[in-house]
């Protein structure tokens, strides 16, 4: 019942996307992923490799649905946990993604992923990149793959070398 809730009050937050597509020049990346699905080394290889970014000015956050109590969480993941019950992340590990602006954020994460959606939501980007099985709501930029299709990365570097 409590999970019915906050999954609610998450899905209630989502709004249109606002990114604005300013001058400033940001220098982080940011990727939003399922860590349950996709492997963090492998999309870094993917993103320096297809934009020739330098690893240190990319920052990761998984979103996760296993349980933690008994091992220890990598400190790029978040779960259901790190959530109020009426849907505001509340762990150090989202606030410390939140406080960064982004150049790019890209939003690797399929349907129904909605603790993923209420953070890209929330963190602001010039512009937000996304897949098209994800909400459009939250992104600027939405590509026709699947969710666990890495060329995500290269299609959306044909279209982001002519925006940005």
């Amino acid at each position: 019942m409590l999970n019915s809730v906050q999954t609610y009050f998450i899905k209630k937050n989502l709004k249109p996307s606002k990114s604005p597509m300013t001058g400033d020049r940001m220098s982080m990346v940011g990727v939003l992923f399922n860590a349950d699905v996709s492997d963090r080394n492998q999309l870094r290889e993917h993103i320096e490799h297809n934009f020739d970014e330098d690893s240190s000015k990319l920052i990761f956050l998984g979103f996760s649905r296993k349980n933690y109590e008994k091992e220890k969480k990598s400190n790029f993941i978040f779960t259901k946990k790190d959530f109020s019950l009426l849907g505001q992340p509340r762990s150090e590990v989202i606030t410390e993604f939140l406080k960064h602006n982004y150049k790019l954020l890209f939003n690797f994460f399929g349907e129904n992923e909605h603790y993923l959606e209420n953070i890209a939501q929330l963190a602001q980007a010039n512009l937000k990149v996304g897949l098209c099985e994800s909400s459009e709501k939250i992104n600027d930029l939405l590509l026709d793959l699947e969710s666990k299709d890495l060329r995500f990365f290269e299609e959306s570097s044909k279209y982001i070398k002519h925006i940005i």
